[in-house]
């Protein structure tokens, strides 16, 4: 018996090395608290695995410590085999060389450009080849409002403003006493130079030419959307400067502003902090001749161009974007749009306003050190809204920071 149960085990092993136990990847992906949405990741994991004869092993990082790994870690020429990557990053790991240009993986692939929101797919790619494959995405900015103040001002609640007047007049009609028609903000990192990237954006102009080569920051388009946001802030509270887009969302969620410019996460806040509020929602406003573009935020998923096992680092990669698996796995709204509809009309109110942001909305300037180039519009705006320069020549001396910056 002892004999039978030595010769059973040696044809099991044998069986494992000849069919073999497929490679191990490994996977750095951003932290959630959600600990449904890391259940739902492990299970898509393992059915890859189990689909694919692939290990994966998975590991998360906060949003503030995933960039100072992966820099580290790649810069060692180490790191996981997939990484996901802030779309803001895409072409700074590129042009490092940390992950590898992906347009033959994808050509011979079922995944296209047309599973996805187009600017999700625009920030894939840089210098004409592409890096990555869209994971989620956010938009700057939804126009959120408070349904009884508009009701209670004589306004009609199912009709938000629409274009840049339409929003300016209504929010003076709102502002009164401790009420305000909106709360616009400074503070610091990125989020302001979302709004005003899609304010310059629906006015028609650039941040960054197509080159990536010259700013477009003090041209009439940019010029002009920085002096209405400017204008905005004669109907928000007092603080701008200092006040963060969370400190200024408080202040919509608490009935002290009637109009407010987010992101659509901005229903999962409200869910918890004001159950109760009444709020609509609509497109960010536009000029009378211009369109809604927003601004996108959200995730890439890219390949190691040092890893071992590139086939299985792009297998996991094209699982992950399909509808099916995108739907389950993304932590902000998927970036496959099928995947989009069915999540959005599943999880958020007015979805079809919410889609429709997202097929406009527009990525931010494709350029390695564009974090540093977002620091000096920020700089920009506070000296605009402090009335510490005009907005022509605040923005005339930021585009010479810009271009010097582009050309290093």
């Amino acid at each position: 018996m002892k004999r039978l149960l030595w010769v059973l085990l040696f044809f099991l092993v044998a069986a494992g090395l000849l069919l073999g136990a497929g490679p191990k990847i490994t996977f750095w992906s951003m932290q959630q608290s959600a600990a449904d949405l890391r259940t739902r990741q492990e299970k898509a994991l393992k059915d890859f695995e189990a689909k694919n004869n692939v290990q994966v092993e998975l590991t998360v990082f906060p949003y503030s410590e995933l960039q100072d790994k992966l820099l580290t870690a790649m810069g060692a020429g180490q790191g996981p085999d997939v990484l996901l990557i802030d779309q803001i990053w895409v072409a700074q790991y590129a042009t490092a060389g940390f992950i590898q240009a992906l347009d033959n993986l994808v050509a011979g692939s079922s995944l296209k450009a047309t599973d996805f929101f187009p600017g999700a797919w625009g920030a894939a790619h840089f210098q004409g080849k592409q890096y990555a494959v869209p994971f989620d995405v956010g938009v700057w900015a939804l126009l959120y409002y408070n349904k009884d103040m508009f009701k209670a001002a004589g306004l009609d609640p199912e009709k938000p403003p629409v274009t840049w007047d339409d929003f300016y007049s209504v929010g003076k009609k709102l502002t009164k006493a401790n009420q305000y028609g909106t709360a616009i903000w400074v503070g610091t990192g990125d989020a302001v130079q979302c709004v005003c990237d899609a304010l310059v954006a629906s006015n028609g102009g650039k941040v960054v030419d197509d080159s990536g080569k010259k700013s477009l920051l003090n041209q009439p388009p940019a010029v002009q959307a920085f002096d209405y946001y400017k204008k905005l802030n004669t109907i928000s509270p007092p603080g701008t400067v200092g006040r963060s887009e969370e400190d200024s969302f408080k202040l919509f969620t608490a009935g002290q502003v009637a109009m407010f410019l987010y992101g659509e996460w901005g229903q999962d806040t409200i869910a918890v902090r004001a159950p109760n509020l009444n709020y609509g929602m609509g497109l960010f406003p536009r000029p009378a001749n211009g369109k809604s573009i927003g601004t996108f935020g959200g995730w890439e998923m890219a390949i190691n161009s040092k890893s071992q096992h590139k086939d299985a680092a792009w297998k996991l990669i094209a699982s992950l974007g399909e509808a099916k698996v995108n739907q389950q796995v993304a932590s902000l709204t998927p970036a496959n749009v099928t995947a989009a509809d069915v999540f959005l009309k599943a999880n958020r109110k007015y979805p079809d306003v919410i889609y429709k942001q997202l097929t406009t909305a527009l990525y931010r300037p494709l350029v390695p050190n564009y974090p540093a180039i977002a620091e000096v519009q920020r700089a920009a705006t506070q000296q605009i809204l402090l009335g510490q320069m005009a907005t022509k020549a605040a923005l005339d001396q930021a585009v010479q920071k810009i271009d010097q910056l582009l050309g290093k």
